[in-house]
């Protein structure tokens, strides 16, 4: 007679040996040494890079009215009025003043709306602060002048002054209709003063307090971000082990 036979349970597989608290630990550490070797590394890459203090001024540009009801228009103008700020018009002379290349002065400068007003910022990074003040002032005050100069108000100046000067010269025969010219050139002058755009500057530039460059608290964060991963692939290979 067959006996039957019976199944045994396969072999269960030894468990992984559970790691100690100590050994936890050690591997915690590791990890954390690893994220702070990251900060420490990204804050030293900044070691070799020039101490920069930025020298900050606000230009205002007042929009019409009329203007500023539409809001493409608006943000067009002020688009413009930022591109002229780094403008080669306004950046060589600057530089020129002060005993720079253009190419210079145009990695220093930057120009920024401010939250969507009629306000833009201009930046000067420079590594001495009353250097960074002296640039700051200096562009905003060409500015200023290319700004003018370049203004329908400007071209209506101009007709006006050569009016002037051809009715003190003229015959009495012209002088009516010379005058009746500079009577209308006046009032186009006037009425372009009203609803024309214009620039202004807020306040002189200034200098702020703490150095805008390296920022190697920012550097020092990226550095112990990308060590993340890391310390993670360390921890894991470590328990593993």
């Amino acid at each position: 007679m067959t006996r039957p036979v019976v199944m045994g349970r396969p072999p269960m597989a030894p468990s992984a040996p559970r790691l100690s608290s100590a050994q936890v630990g050690l591997a915690v550490l590791a990890g954390v040494l690893v994220v702070l070797l990251g900060a420490l590394i990204g804050a030293a890459l900044t070691l070799g890079s020039p101490t920069l203090y930025a020298a900050r001024i606000d230009v205002e540009y007042h929009l019409h009215v009329e203007n500023a009801s539409y809001f493409l228009r608006t943000d067009r103008n002020m688009t413009t009025q930022t591109e002229l700020l780094t403008d080669r018009a306004v950046l060589d002379p600057v530089a020129a003043s002060h005993g720079m290349t253009p190419g210079e002065l145009a990695t220093q400068v930057s120009a920024t709306i401010l939250n969507n007003s009629e306000v833009i910022e201009v930046q000067v990074l420079n590594p001495d602060r009353q250097t960074g003040v002296d640039l700051a002032n200096a562009v905003a005050q060409q500015y200023l002048t290319v700004s003018r100069a370049t203004s329908p108000s400007a071209a209506i100046q101009k007709q006006l002054d050569d009016a002037r000067g051809a009715l003190a010269l003229a015959s009495p025969a012209d002088q009516a209709a010379l005058q009746a010219k500079v009577a209308m050139l006046q009032n186009q002058l006037d009425t372009e003063a009203i609803s024309h755009n214009n620039a202004d500057i807020v306040a002189p530039a200034y200098s702020l307090s703490a150095p805008a460059a390296p920022n190697r608290a920012r550097a020092a964060a990226i550095g112990a971000l990308l060590g993340i991963p890391i310390a993670a692939l360390v921890v894991t290979v470590l328990t593993r082990r």
